[in-house]
């Protein structure tokens, strides 16, 4: 589930860049996250460490993000 929806985010960026000659950085972004936050779910359950790393992963750019847009705002310029 979570890896679909970061696929559509991605073909939103891929449509965007094609049409409007110039991508939506925050389908991208998103787009990465999703699927950042999907690849653990897929994994087996002997791969229990590595999901975790990516899970803590995800929250750190997820985290990075919010902050990165948040900087983006009038009011915190």
């Amino acid at each position: 589930m979570w890896v679909s929806i970061g696929l559509l985010f991605l073909g939103l960026y891929v449509f965007y860049r094609i049409v409007n000659q110039g991508g939506a950085s925050l389908a991208l972004h998103f787009g990465a996250l999703w699927v950042i936050m999907g690849i653990p779910e897929l994994l087996p359950e002997e791969r229990q460490n590595l999901a975790g790393g990516l899970r803590i992963i995800g929250m750190v750019f997820a985290a990075s993000l919010i902050v990165f847009y948040l900087s983006q705002l009038s009011v915190f310029q």
